[in-house]
């Protein structure tokens, strides 16, 4: 459930991306690469499950929902922590000032 969820998130993050590449006072670059790390980390967790014996995805443990939960809530986090620092970090420039 978790690896689903992590990949949802990538697409969504790399979708939204796409859309609004113009506007990188968001960071969505940041964004859809850390859900795509999360995804990646988690597909290798389902391919040791699966060389170990288990299901490739399991949607019985309870927990599961937890770990995708907080692998969500995460990832927005740290993207929001790291706009917030880049946006107020960077002296805007006279070109990139608001026109009058």
């Amino acid at each position: 459930m978790y690896f689903l969820t992590a990949l949802a998130c990538t697409i969504i993050a790399g979708v939204l991306w796409f859309f609004f590449r113009d506007r990188k006072r968001l960071h969505l670059d940041f964004l859809a690469i850390t859900f795509g790390s999360a995804t990646l980390m988690w597909l290798v967790d389902c391919i040791a499950s699966a060389i170990g014996g288990e299901g490739f995805l399991s949607f019985d443990d309870p927990q599961d929902g937890w770990v995708a939960l907080w692998t969500l809530l995460g990832g927005i986090g740290l993207w929001l922590l790291v706009s917030f620092i880049a946006n107020n970090g960077k002296k805007e420039s006279p070109k990139d000032a608001p026109k009058e």
